[in-house]
């Protein structure tokens, strides 16, 4: 009976079903902000929940272990966090459906990306300040998101478009792939503030500042295409007209075909610059006015076309053009001591920097190494490692003829702050090792010879070596 039974647990092993993948799933999470107070700012909605929130839709399989994809889906002027979810508009459930990646759509007012120009302050609300430096740090710390560029992509439409195209060009480090959908793309055209006012209830002025002025070109994706010359870019528009299969009512026909007609005209220009920046950059035109149906296509397109490509890693020469005053270009990290009042503009060729505008900026291009130049400039780039190297040793006493066990402490000193020093060299009686990712190593040291005081060798490439003394004590 015993064997019997245990033959049967055995077979009920062999034969029972795998644990089922983890199925998609859709949650909302609050992504709060201190540069856009839910108070001050527009949202679109009778039931908005009137605070910052998005909506991230999981792909099947997520486990919380794997990593995977991330995908920013950008919504337009008259939506919310909630319309590419739901089946009326975005459908995304299925619109998606088989894309493994996560999907964050992300709330963004009426609010164009943008820190509002407000007659020069900058601010309130700050939301290019909100996407850029906290929720897209937000989303890679709450969920598990595969690093590289090609792993990261932005789409989004009509104003979504404009933040697809502005944010790629702002942290091209981060984005590797950029999705227009009817894309506001081109909005210092003369007709966009009279547009503006009547489809978006916005002032172009608050948001943007004059039409024709610095703060309007720096956040113009146009105007910045130079900055996705690595970067993909996927853009399709419709031409005014309705397909009647479509499900569009009149009235979005309309008003839709209007808006869609000079928004193809915007997304002509958007391509031709993009093109001529070097950019690997596909256009779709296509029937159609400004509405929900003719998205939904658009996504499904635009997943088949690949939103996470290989891309570029680390590109050896670009250009980043920006008017903000803090910000990332390529992993260097740059503020500016008071904000620019022009476009600044800098290229890198190999190992230089240069810098065309004004004013006087730090850039910080490694832990704690930092330099402050002013505009304009042209400069050798410097080494990504700064700062001097600091050993504790532990002990610091051997005795002749027996081994003693040696605990090394590497770290380096930089900008007054320290920081571990993985993979430094070790060198002492004959044997080198090198320190783990914490910057520690442990040596087993035999001294031979003489008592007295005996050097170990601490190196970095680029970093002065470290000669800490350690005292050899007679033999008992």
């Amino acid at each position: 009976m015993r064997r019997a039974a245990a033959t049967a647990a055995a077979l009920a092993v062999m034969v029972a079903p795998e644990p089922a993948a983890a199925a998609q799933r859709l949650i909302t999470i609050d992504t709060p902000s201190r540069h856009v107070d839910p108070a001050r700012v527009r949202f679109n909605g009778a039931n908005h929940p009137r605070r910052l929130r998005a909506n991230v839709l999981l792909p099947e399989g997520y486990d919380g272990k794997r990593r995977f994809p991330v995908l920013f889906l950008l919504h337009g002027v008259g939506d919310n966090f909630e319309s590419w979810t739901k089946p009326a508009t975005g459908d995304i459930v299925q619109t998606a459906k088989g894309l493994p990646a996560i999907i964050v759509m992300p709330e963004a007012g009426r609010g164009f990306f943008t820190n509002w120009w407000n007659g020069g302050r900058r601010a309130d609300p700050g939301w290019e300040r909100y996407y850029i430096d906290e929720l897209i740090p937000l989303v890679g710390e709450r969920f598990r998101v595969l690093p590289g560029r090609a792993n990261h992509a932005v789409a989004g439409t009509s104003m979504g478009g404009f933040g697809a195209g502005w944010l790629g060009t702002q942290i091209p480090g981060y984005f590797g792939s950029v999705a227009s959908f009817s894309g506001f793309v081109q909005h210092q055209r003369a007709e966009i503030e009279v547009g503006l006012r009547l489809f978006g209830e916005v002032e172009y002025t608050d948001i943007f500042g004059p039409r024709d002025g610095f703060y309007a070109t720096g956040h113009n994706p146009t105007r910045l295409a130079e900055g996705l010359s690595h970067t993909r870019v996927y853009v399709t528009v419709g031409d005014g007209t309705a397909d009647p299969g479509a499900g569009s009512s009149p009235a979005t026909v309309t008003a839709g075909g209007a808006e869609e007609a000079a928004l193809r005209a915007q997304s002509e220009e958007f391509v031709a610059a993009a093109r001529a920046a070097g950019a690997q950059t596909t256009y779709v035109p296509l029937p159609g006015v400004h509405d929900w149906p003719y998205w939904r296509r658009h996504l499904r397109d635009a997943i088949a076309w690949g939103l996470f490509r290989p891309v570029p890693e680390a590109p050896g020469s670009w250009s980043y053009l920006t008017v903000a005053q803090t910000g990332e270009m390529w992993g260097l990290r740059y503020r500016f001591l008071t904000p620019p009042a022009e476009l600044v503009k800098f290229e890198r060729a190999g190992k230089r920097l240069r810098a065309r505008g004004a004013g006087t900026v730090s850039l910080a291009y490694a832990a704690g190494c930092e330099l402050t130049a002013a505009l304009p400039f042209d400069r050798a780039l410097p080494p990504r490692i700064c700062g001097r190297i600091a050993v504790k040793v532990r002990p610091r006493r051997a005795r002749l003829g027996r081994t003693t066990r040696m605990r090394f402490r590497v770290t380096r000193i930089a900008g007054g702050r320290r920081f571990a020093l993985p993979g430094a060299r070790i060198r002492i009686g004959g044997r080198t090792v090198r320190t783990n990712s914490l910057g520690r190593a442990r040596v087993r040291y035999r001294p031979r010879g003489r008592p007295g005081r005996r050097r170990a060798r601490v190196g970095f490439t680029g970093l002065r070596t470290a000669r800490p003394a350690l005292r050899v004590l007679p033999r008992r």
